[in-house]
């Protein structure tokens, strides 16, 4: 019996990769050569860039023109948990903003699971994977942005990781608070002694191993949920 996947969420979901110079490419054909998909109809509507504001807007379109999906994979948290560092750069005295508050992310993503469960859609949450904060750092000033400036405001170089980590936190305990399936791809890599190879050059995309490694904690969620082969 075939059944539909949605799958809402940023860059990472649709396996992006840096090349030597930065620029960016999209590997998810590579990956899904790798798994069987027997009777899973697979709809990725990840857009590079987005928040979970975005993936509101997408998923209440979806909604309201027939979304015929058993699930729908919601992974937002990356691009809301980061800042306007040129702005940072600029002004490292005054306050910055991420681009979605910590309250306003935990508001949005309940809505977002309100509306997939409004039209019979189970929705399953992935909290994020680690980022490396030095190799963050670099990417942000590779085009000329104040190390030191930005170092100032953040206090060191590391908050870049913890406040990634509270919002991955916060989907962690929403989905624990209002019974959501969570795919807890974190753990899996924070305990991975070769991290610093599944962590792209900029830090917060991963590898191509990196992919193949959230990738079948993915899939095998699905197949233990399931008892499929997908």
């Amino acid at each position: 019996m075939s059944f539909g996947v949605y799958v809402y969420g940023d860059s990472l979901m649709k396996a992006t990769m840096p090349d030597q110079a930065f620029r960016y490419h999209f590997h998810l054909d590579e990956l899904r050569g790798r798994y069987r998909s027997d009777g899973v109809m697979l709809t990725n509507r990840a857009k590079m860039g987005a928040t979970v504001s975005k993936g509101l807007a997408l998923v209440t379109h979806d909604a309201e023109r027939g979304l015929d999906a058993r699930y729908a994979l919601v992974a937002y948290g990356g691009n809301d948990s980061d800042f306007d560092w040129a702005a940072v750069a600029a002004a490292p005295e005054a306050e910055h903003l991420p681009r979605t508050e910590l309250g306003a992310f935990r508001r949005l993503l309940s809505q977002t699971v309100d509306v997939l469960r409004r039209v019979g859609v189970q929705p399953v949450l992935m909290n994020l994977p680690p980022i490396d904060a030095e190799r963050y750092l670099s990417f942000i000033c590779r085009n000329g942005l104040s190390r030191g400036s930005i170092l100032r405001w953040l206090g060191d170089v590391q908050h870049i990781y913890r406040f990634q980590e509270a919002y991955s936190d916060a989907v962690t305990g929403f989905a624990a608070g209002h019974n959501v399936p969570l795919i807890d791809v974190r753990s899996s890599f924070l305990l991975d002694r070769q991290l610093p190879r599944l962590i792209a050059a900029d830090g917060i995309h991963l590898t191509m191993p990196g992919y193949v490694k959230l990738y079948d904690i993915l899939t095998g969620w699905l197949r233990r949920e399931t008892g499929g082969n997908q």
